[in-house]
């Protein structure tokens, strides 16, 4: 394989090559070199059904966090790549036989169980007289008029079926983690937030099959990824010339397979047959997308309710905030992990998202005087957004807390310098300004005084109240 693949690479003129290409040969031919595959043209179609699906990964992620509308833009542009796609098939496939098969495959893909048993067999012994019966099928490019293509990427379809309701199938905590532990290294999930991780999970459902069932069937165009709870599975390909049944992999317990599926309805590119009982779990691809999307809009809602909370914020137009709000990070703290500290020059601002946090101030002598806390939906540090002053207070992880942060830069980037912003609102502007004017000014020497401007300043940071500006 290596030989062959530096004697391909020395006929080839990566002078004109299209920009990129000759990296993507490159990784191709390595990562071959590595594997040194017996079916050249099945590892390279599954090789870049990989890479695409991480593409169309990232063009959902994008879609979700933007608005509806160019949500429906992107599903536009996919359905124009797929539509280019089809084309290719159909004019490569004039010749090839058989049905199902795709330009790009997954190298495991899935099918839904077939209901009745008995209609599995005739359907077997029906494929087996065909294959005899016709020419064999090319596993790369099966035939005329197949594509890659996805439902629709519209954020607000679905909708009226179950707003807002979330998929929980009951598990045990050992059944979770083992699921957790299957797809903790899939490409798919590496992406996702905790949330959507967790109701990933909760989504699969249970599937018991019985030893030599096929799970999925190669050229079928299937809808689910499954993790394996126990049991084993062995994976067959079928090759040219006489389309015979080849091993090429097993699966076992806490392994996973088909999550090509929950991209996109591609063919199938293998058989899999169980070789004992197995439980599997499974998850469909409508409900991964809807998990994808709704907690995706549900999060920038809810960002946005907080934005208009915040008087610093508050001249934001509404295209503005929604800017803000798909820009902002969650970052996660352990209890007794501090936030922000006391005397740091601020470059953050942020929201709770879940939990509480303690808000502590030292003065001059070192006394620690704790101020009134903070929990889901407050917010501090907005004036980092303003001056490079030092914090006033130390805000710290009260247990497990959750927060959406946004730096001073990204948000320059993003709408322009906040002075600018706030100037829009003359009133709240002279507002902020004496606010901050008064803060400067609340150092007295006596521990007293300290302690109570501490404490008014605690006060503003609740979302009900005022916010700490400085802190």
């Amino acid at each position: 394989m290596t030989g062959s693949t530096a004697g391909a690479a020395g006929v080839l003129d990566v002078r004109n090559m299209p920009p990129g290409l000759a990296a993507v040969v490159k990784e191709l031919a390595d990562e071959a070199a590595r594997e040194r595959p017996e079916d050249l043209y099945q590892f390279c179609a599954a090789h870049f059904a990989k890479k695409l699906a991480a593409q169309r990964l990232e063009l959902l992620a994008l879609a979700a966090k933007a608005g509806p509308e160019n949500a429906l833009k992107v599903e536009r542009v996919l359905a124009g790549k797929s539509s280019s796609l089809e084309g290719k098939a159909e004019a490569g496939g004039e010749g090839g036989g058989g049905g199902g098969g795709g330009g790009f495959l997954s190298d495991g893909g899935d099918d839904e169980f077939e209901e009745d048993e008995e209609e599995d067999e005739e359907e077997e012994e029906e494929e087996d007289s065909d294959a005899r019966a016709q020419p064999p099928a090319c596993v790369v490019n099966r035939g005329r008029r197949t594509s890659v293509s996805a439902e629709s990427m519209d954020p607000t379809a679905g909708a009226a079926e179950a707003p807002g309701e979330k998929v929980v199938v009951p598990k045990t905590p050992e059944q979770a983690a083992r699921i957790e532990a299957a797809i903790r290294n899939n490409f798919l999930f590496r992406n996702l937030d905790e949330e959507q991780y967790r109701e990933v999970i909760d989504a699969m459902r249970e599937k018991k099959v019985a030893a030599r069932d096929t799970v999925i069937k190669q050229g079928a165009v299937g809808d689910y990824f499954y993790v394996t709870e126990s049991g084993t599975l062995d994976v067959y390909v079928s090759r040219p010339p006489k389309n015979e049944r080849v091993k090429v992999h097993s699966y076992g317990p806490q392994s996973s397979f088909g999550e090509l599926a929950l991209m996109y309805n591609a063919p199938r590119a293998a058989t899999i047959i169980t070789t004992s009982d197995c439980v599997l779990w499974a998850l469909d691809r409508l409900t991964f997308r809807r998990i994808l999307m709704d907690t995706t809009f549900r999060k920038r809602r809810y960002y946005e309710s907080l934005l208009e909370e915040v008087p610093l914020l508050c001249s934001l137009e509404p295209y503005e905030r929604h800017k803000i709000a798909d820009a902002l990070e969650t970052v996660t703290y352990e209890d007794g992990e501090i936030v922000i500290r006391q005397g740091d020059i601020g470059e953050n601002f942020y929201f709770i998202e879940q939990g509480d946090a303690r808000v502590t101030v030292t003065d001059e002598t070192g006394a620690v005087y704790e101020l009134k806390g903070l929990s889901k939906g407050g917010y501090f540090g907005e004036l980092a957004l303003l001056h490079d002053k030092p914090r006033v207070a130390t805000v710290t992880a009260k247990g497990r807390l959750k927060v959406a942060t946004l730096g001073k830069k990204a948000f320059v980037r993003l709408l322009g310098p906040v002075v600018n912003i706030i100037k829009r609102n003359e009133a709240n502007y002279e507002s902020i300004q004496k606010r901050i004017e008064e803060q400067h000014q609340a150092a007295a020497p006596s521990q007293q005084q300290q302690q109570q401007t501490a404490t008014t300043a605690a006060d503003a940071s609740a979302k009900t109240t005022p916010p700490v500006l400085a802190a």
